[in-house]
């Protein structure tokens, strides 16, 4: 917006026909023609326009600092070919907001301020018509990176200083200022170079170089720039400003501690401590792996023997369930004494049936234990008898049968792999009677707690003599 006055507004400190000076506007006030400064600080300037302006015809420097402003028209400095300082520092201008007409007019203009502002790159053509320039501030922007290119098109011969400092530059390229061959005041402080070359070395009107506070990552690809530092501040006619604050971030020598001690023979030996270290990493990579190798190996054979121990059990277990299950005669103790229903070997004959571990302790343990098991109940004794007389196809009157097997009531009694398919005789009867009398004789000789497995095995024996006697003993087959 502008505004013509006919007299100067009261915020204004100085308002002649050759300087206005004013403070807090939210415009640009007309001023005379014949102004030659105009200086506008700390106001609401938002943008620039092409008419703004148009009444400086005749002024050399232009202040706009501190306004806010984010927008410039590319007509804004149309007609000020007399202007030669600029400062537009402190706003809000970005790099989209300038085109290379912006500055186009400016051919005599000698110093541009764009200080504090969001600059994030730079542009060579901005700057194409300004042959005169000899200071370009861009200190305190966004800026990242200076390419090759960043000046490539800009007419800058006769540009003496150049202030990139307190940006966020972490890469120069080596030809970044070959275009600007009069410099001679360079500032890169307050940024992030850690790794650059030596782009300072064609600049042969350089006197003031200033590098300090940067991230510097001492390796051996800054030794030629620490070359050329070393030699640039051996000249009395130049100067390396804050050269003891170019310290190092970062080393590969843990001696090196600025970047002007980097040498060549700090390099090598630099260069002999990694291949150093690399070797020792390789070879103890190689002993990992060879003892991950062994180690799996060990690992594997260990499975492997837990695997064969596991089959081999089972083998063992399987075997002795086929033992265990070989055809045998229950032994009618009780009832607990079988898997299946409670039968009499008398009435049903030999049947089959697994025993145990459990089973044989048991067993073992009644007849140590001189528990007598009857082999027929007295209630049952009757039913017993008629299935005997059933199965050998007898006829005979029930209390004859029951006269002739009462001798028959053992006590005890135990058949291993035998078969009974008849009645005994009362002469077998008596033979079993005998032997049961040899066995009681022996179990009262012998104590249980000295000697009890030889009491099993007693039994043991009387049972396996017992189809003998059975044999040698004079009995028929009841008709």
């Amino acid at each position: 917006m502008i505004q013509v006055i006919t007299s100067c507004p009261s915020s204004c400190v100085v308002c002649s026909e050759d300087i206005t000076l004013c403070q807090g506007l939210t415009y640009i006030l007309a001023v005379p023609a014949s102004t030659k400064a105009l200086i506008i600080m700390d106001g609401n300037i938002t943008s620039v326009e092409g008419f703004n302006l148009s009444f400086l015809l005749n002024a050399t420097l232009l202040r706009l600092s501190a306004n806010g402003i984010t927008t410039i028209r590319d007509d804004a400095f149309l007609g000020l070919r007399t202007l030669k300082t600029l400062f537009l520092d402190q706003n809000q201008i970005s790099s989209s907001s300038i085109t290379y007409s912006t500055f186009h007019e400016l051919q005599n203009l000698q110093v541009l301020v764009l200080s504090n502002n969001i600059l994030n790159s730079i542009h060579g053509i901005w700057f194409k018509n300004m042959k005169y320039l000899i200071r370009l501030n861009l200190n305190g922007n966004q800026l990242t990176s200076i390419m090759g290119d960043s000046f490539k098109m800009a007419n800058l011969g006769k540009l003496r200083i150049l202030d990139l400092s307190n940006n966020f530059i972490n890469s120069i390229e080596k030809r970044t200022f070959h275009g600007l061959s009069q410099l001679m005041e360079i500032d890169l402080s307050r940024n992030r170079l850690a790794v650059i070359p030596d782009a300072f070395s064609p600049l042969s009107e350089l006197n003031l170089l200033n590098l300090d506070q940067n991230w510097w990552n001492c390796t051996c690809q800054l030794y030629d720039l620490a070359s050329f530092l070393r030699k640039y501040t051996n000249s009395s006619s130049r100067t390396l400003r804050n050269a003891d604050n170019m310290n190092c971030r970062a080393s590969e020598n843990p001696s090196v501690i600025n970047l002007l001690e980097l040498t060549e023979v700090n390099c090598n030996s630099a260069l002999k401590h990694l291949s150093g270290v690399i070797k020792t990493k390789r070879r103890n990579y190689g002993q990992d792996i060879a003892l991950v190798a062994i180690f799996s190996f060990l690992g594997g054979v260990g499975l492997m023997c837990l695997v064969l121990a596991f089959c081999n059990r089972k083998l063992r277990y399987g075997k002795a369930n086929e033992h265990s299950s070989e055809n045998c005669c229950c032994r009618t103790l009780d009832e607990s004494q079988c898997g299946h229903e409670p039968r009499n070997y008398l009435t049903k004959g030999c049947y089959n049936c697994h025993l145990t571990q459990e089973k044989d302790i048991k067993v073992m343990s009644m007849l140590g234990s001189g528990r007598e098991m009857p082999l027929l109940q007295e209630n049952g004794h009757q039913e017993t008898v008629k299935a005997v007389s059933k199965c050998t196809d007898l006829k005979v009157p029930f209390r004859s049968t029951e006269k002739q097997n009462e001798q028959m009531k053992n006590d005890h009694f135990l058949c291993f792999n035998c078969r009974l398919q008849q009645s005994y005789p009362q002469e077998s009867a008596g033979n079993i009677a005998k032997m049961y009398d040899r066995y009681m004789s022996y179990k009262k000789q012998l104590t249980v707690r000295t000697l009890p497995k030889v009491e099993v095995l007693c039994g043991f024996w009387a049972v396996w003599h017992l189809p003998y006697s059975l044999e040698s003993g004079n009995h028929t087959t009841p008709q």
